[in-house]
């Protein structure tokens, strides 16, 4: 008993160093995230993948692909704030109304041109349905679909 109750403290000793060194990370994270909200351009474009919470294997493959396209194609877009990724699930309550903002009726992913803090256009990048099964042209859609805006 005194055996279990010895590596019991210790198991909750080691979490507590755990948690204890982890939580000024994750505050200097969210102060960075912070601190990159404030900086960002005044025009950039933002590329979401939106889904809902019922999801089949392609619908997760879209998400990866289009994820890996935009982190690997835009790093320095993205470290900049020119590109800005994001996954939103359209089922949570305070997402429902992109279903309307752009005529969501599956998983999409949408690139849309900020300004000035407002939205100047959208498009859906309907043809990842379509490429969902060859990733080189999947990626070469996605890239050359951002690479156009960003010249503009």
């Amino acid at each position: 008993m005194k055996q279990i109750m010895k590596r019991m403290c210790s198991l909750a000793f080691f979490i507590l160093v755990i948690f204890s060194t982890a939580l000024p990370g994750w505050a200097a994270e969210e102060a960075g995230d912070a601190a990159a909200e404030i900086q960002k351009p005044a025009q950039y474009i933002v590329a979401t993948y939106f889904y809902t919470t019922a999801r089949c294997p392609t619908c997760h493959t879209i998400e990866e692909l289009s994820s890996k396209a935009v982190k690997f194609n835009f790093e320095n877009e993205l470290i900049s704030g020119k590109v800005v990724w994001r996954v939103i699930n359209v089922d949570e309550p305070e997402n429902k109304h992109y279903n309307d903002d752009y005529q969501l009726y599956t998983k999409s992913l949408i690139i849309s041109e900020m300004k000035d803090g407002k939205e100047e256009r959208w498009k859906n990048l309907e043809k990842i349905w379509v490429l969902v099964r060859d990733d080189e042209k999947f990626d070469t859609y996605v890239k050359d679909e951002i690479t156009d805006w960003l010249k503009e």
